[in-house]
């Protein structure tokens, strides 16, 4: 009798389970139909017409621990990192590793974006330490230890820390999210142009919105600014999806990473980093090793 009552209690939450994902599905789709079927700014990316155009590829010579994400215009190619082995990795748009670059002095390191010629700002999660440095086409290794860093202690530290980091040039600001408990969105100014010896004048704000509550997003892993438009793109990796912002913080398109949704084969896991090219190409990479593409169909 006892083992009955526990298979039927078992059964229940089994069927809970399935329900609660299934309607958190359903509850994604309808909002993928509701935001992406409004009428979208001139320059918005819309993220509903997009479609994936590699779909999952693992990224030869990597095998584990692909993290954050950025693009460089100037070079063309895409910028992640490595945080197991601690490396900066350099790859073409197609997914393939042209190069690896050592970084010692750095651990955790999940937030990596490009501000413009040859400088780049890491992030490093338990620690909340960003970090200036150099990556030139020459550059064999680096060493965060004596590059010009700032720690953000505005939440106790753990493994819920810095997640993700992207320029706003258009603002020359630095913007960061924290992934949970809680999420947050900050605003750094002051830290990127600061001069050697001369004073720091350094602001930290945080961009407030209760947007991400009402889009289901439960936790935050990776941004990207795209500057003709002024809009942010958040990702959050439990609840698969990529958002557009406006410039006043209203959601505008969704791009859902579930199976089936913008012709994905399989449900993107593990979504850790995101970026965006000069022709409004959308880049996502996923832990393990996987690399994904999204291209606007118009």
């Amino acid at each position: 009798m006892k083992k009955t009552i526990l298979a039927l209690v078992l059964l229940c939450l089994a069927v809970a389970a399935g329900y609660v994902r299934f309607n958190n599905l359903d509850v994604l789709w309808w909002q993928n139909w509701n935001l992406n079927r409004q009428i979208m700014p001139e320059q918005a990316l819309a993220l509903g017409r997009y479609r994936v155009d590699i779909d999952g590829l693992e990224v030869p010579g990597v095998n584990d621990d692909l993290s954050a994400l950025t693009y460089n215009a100037d070079t063309n190619t895409l910028f992640a990192l490595l945080n197991g082995e601690a490396l900066v990795i350099e790859l073409s748009l197609e997914g393939k590793l042209l190069r690896s670059i050592p970084v010692v002095g750095a651990g955790d390191m999940e937030g990596l974006t490009h501000v413009t010629g040859d400088r780049y700002v890491l992030a490093e999660e338990r620690t909340q330490r960003l970090s200036l440095v150099n990556i030139r086409a020459t550059t064999q290794s680096l060493d965060i230890g004596s590059a010009p860093s700032l720690v953000i202690a505005l939440d106790q530290p753990g493994n819920k820390g810095l997640e993700g980091l992207s320029w706003d040039d258009a603002r020359q600001r630095l913007l960061v999210v924290r992934e949970r408990d809680p999420m947050r969105v900050l605003a750094v100014t002051g830290f990127v142009e600061a001069l050697p010896g001369e004073p720091i004048a350094l602001s930290i704000t945080e961009i407030k919105s209760d947007n991400s509550r009402r889009l289901f997003m439960s936790d935050l892993s990776s941004l990207a600014m795209h500057a003709p438009s002024g809009h942010l793109l958040l990702l959050s990796d439990q609840s698969h999806m990529v958002v557009e912002y406006d410039l006043e913080g209203q959601p505008l398109s969704l791009l859902g990473l579930w199976k089936g949704m913008n012709g994905l084969r399989e449900t993107v896991k593990q979504a850790e980093g995101l970026a965006v090219d000069n022709r409004k190409r959308i880049y996502v990479v996923s832990e393990p090793n996987l690399f994904y593409r999204f291209v606007p169909v118009d």
